[in-house]
């Protein structure tokens, strides 16, 4: 039986306008700064959100790009989270939010058919059998939005998934209703422009007498070591290579054709797509069908990918690239000769976890994993070509800025072996549980009543007991990062560690451990690297900094979403990269930037929903070339700005509200 969330209920919030169409259809309109409705909940019967399992609703708007729409919860104890759905335009989509969600365990909610990427943001977790109010809104966008909310309710089981049939998408895997500059018009034109490439890469020498042949710059030079390390020469930092010239890392993530497209779910919106055997065999993966080999099939027939090998090794050295980043193709860094970094799989966890993917460190499972994760490295410790390996890529744990992870295990009814430790550290803390009592404002009658869950929570942790919590979530944050790395040295002491390029940096507790990588990573989405944030981060733990991941995208390509970083044009595109480099090149503790990525994402999204229009390539491998020709001055110039002989480029190109998700 479901329980109807009455939509005529729902109340403008500021740059919003709110129209009632039906008994449970409405229409919301925003400026483009965003904005939305929202209710107070107080006046439904708080069971129903405990005795249901799913939220649903039917949405659709008429827009240029990909409408990104929030459902934000609000609960008695003053938490929030927001689940952000991706909406592509001009179809019905249908959303379902499953309700056990709302207890913050996933970031990425699985995605269902027709809806884009989900991602839960904000609090830890909202409590679902006390929520006070529900909000429906939109980010902000290039102009004013419209969209409709039709048969909100929620319900015990997952709703069907009836949608009607209608291409979205062309033989080529590009956005049918949308002409842009550069879009291939034909089978026949893709055949002819990839083999217009291919000659013309065989025609072409990138080897400078200014570079080593590990990519190093020969304009300074330090002692060699025989394998990628890193220096300070006084002023700033600098990886330096085998042969002992200096190196500024500017690197390509994912340099690999295989970016599948998910069909499951997308059907009916698909062009009819070739067979799963025969010619464009390659092409099919277990998560879907991939456009982009498909087309190299059809210019290279059987030789496809070692035509893209070539190709792409062509071009990254055309355009200044020297490192080959995370998730590239195996194969394509054996053939190249760039040097590389390795992605390692499987960061060691537990059977069970504390918060997300925040694994039980105390428990012996943990280390024995994480020796376990170390021997990967084996196979590769004697590759000079190799800089360092990065052992994962954004905890999902730290997505919650200020998230302490002492409260988080206290509250698990699971008797965590970190959970005991804690009890331990009290007990060596404090001389008696009357001690404890007193510091804390507690009446504990043992130390071990704090395994209880039910004893141990109170909805609010102040004072000395919030002290201790904080002491011990360093202790928790140092071991996750100390063990396996230390196992990692000793698998490898010739690499550089090059961290776990976290998504950002919400508290300094998440730099404990740190100092046993050798350089610290992170992902920036910003317009600019963060210099200050840099110089801290680097002098904090005394350790060069590099970035894992940015990239800009632009609005007038053939996808519809923009990515985390916007501007309005491929030029302007170009110009951003042009200044994001240049930038990074002058901050004397940065010591190398990775641009994600290579090739434009599918336009009906990759596995979990991301279509972002970023890539140097597009479905076609057709190289945006205005990006491409600002992208290659900036890596010309980018030793003489890092040595202080030129000033960065400064100007900034204006940007445009994201549709990343």
């Amino acid at each position: 039986m479901s329980a109807v969330i009455e939509l005529d209920k729902f109340i403008c919030g500021p740059d919003s306008l709110l129209h009632i169409v039906g008994e449970e259809h409405i229409r919301i309109e925003t400026s483009a700064s965003g904005g939305g409705v929202g209710q107070d909940l107080a006046s439904y019967d708080p069971g129903m959100w405990k005795d249901n399992e799913y939220l649903v609703a039917d949405l659709f708007h008429e827009s240029h790009d990909v409408l990104v729409v929030m459902f934000s919860f609000g609960d008695a104890g003053g938490k929030e989270l927001t689940v952000h759905y991706g909406l592509l335009p001009n179809i019905r989509t249908r959303v379902c939010l499953p309700l056990k969600a709302l207890n913050g365990e996933k970031l990425f909610l699985d995605r269902y058919p027709g809806v884009m990427q989900s991602v839960l943001r904000g609090d830890r977790s909202v409590d679902r059998t006390r929520l006070k109010s529900l909000s429906i809104s939109t980010i902000p966008s290039v102009k004013s939005r419209s969209f409709e909310v039709s048969g909100l309710h929620l319900r015990k089981e997952a709703p069907d998934f009836t949608y009607k049939q209608e291409a979205y998408i062309d033989a080529l895997g590009q956005l049918l209703g949308k002409e842009w500059s550069g879009k291939t018009g034909s089978i026949e034109q893709l055949s002819l422009d990839l083999k217009i490439q291919m000659e013309r890469s065989r025609n072409s020498h990138y080897i400078s007498p200014n570079y080593s042949r590990f990519g190093g710059w020969k304009g300074l030079q330090f002692e060699a070591s025989g394998y990628f390390r890193t220096e300070n020469d006084g002023e700033r930092w600098w990886f330096v290579d085998p042969e002992g010239y200096v190196l500024f890392s500017a690197g390509m993530d994912c340099v690999q054709p295989y970016d599948h497209m998910r069909t499951a779910g997308m059907e009916h919106l698909l062009p009819e797509l070739p067979d799963q055997e025969g010619k464009y065999r390659d092409a099919w993966s277990s998560r879907g069908f991939n456009f982009l080999v498909a087309n190299l099939i059809r210019a290279f027939e059987e030789n496809w990918l070692e035509a893209w090998m070539e190709l792409t090794e062509c071009h990254l050295k055309e355009w200044g690239i020297n490192t080959i980043g995370n998730w590239s193709l195996p194969a394509f860094i054996q053939r190249s000769s760039l040097p590389y970094v390795y992605p390692m799989e499987g960061f060691p966890s537990t059977e069970k976890t504390i918060y997300r993917d925040f694994p039980d460190v105390f428990n012996p499972e943990y280390e024995r994993n994480a020796q376990e994760f170390a021997g990967q490295l084996v196979p590769l410790n004697k590759d000079q070509r190799l800089v360092g390996y990065f052992m994962r890529n954004e905890p999902h744990w730290a997505f919650v800025d200020g998230l302490n992870l002492t409260e988080a295990m206290l509250e698990h009814p699971h008797t965590f072996d970190s959970k005991v430790e804690f009890v331990k550290w009290l007990e060596q803390k404090y001389t008696s549980i009357e001690e404890l009592n007193g510091a804390w404002g507690a009446n504990f009658k043992y130390f071990h009543e704090l395994l209880d869950s039910q004893k141990a929570s109170i909805r609010r942790v102040e004072g000395v007991r919030q002290e201790d919590y904080a002491a011990f979530n360093r202790i928790l944050i140092r071991r996750y990062v100390e063990v396996p790395a230390q196992y990692c040295k000793k698998a490898d002491p010739h690499h550089l560690n090059l961290g776990m390029r976290y998504a950002w940096i919400g508290s300094e507790e998440i730099l404990e451990g740190c100092e046993s990588f050798d350089v610290f990573s992170i992902n920036c989405y910003q317009m600019q690297p963060d210099r200050e944030h840099i110089e801290k981060i680097s002098n904090y733990l005394k350790k060069p900094v590099m970035i894992g991941e940015f990239h800009f995208g632009a609005a007038d390509a053939g996808l519809l979403a923009y990515g985390i970083r916007a501007v309005a044009s491929q030029e302007e595109r170009g110009l951003a990269y042009r200044y994001f480099v240049e930038q990074a090149a002058a901050i004397p503790e940065l010591i190398g930037v990775h641009y994600f990525q290579l090739a434009d994402q599918p336009v009906l999204g990759r596995f979990d929903g991301e279509n972002y229009q970023i890539g140097v390539i597009d479905v076609c491998y057709r190289p945006y070339q205005a990006f491409v020709e600002n992208m290659k001055q900036a890596h010309d110039r980018m030793y003489e700005i890092r040595i202080g002989t030129k000033q960065a480029y400064d100007l900034c190109p204006n940007e445009i509200p994201r549709t990343g998700f």
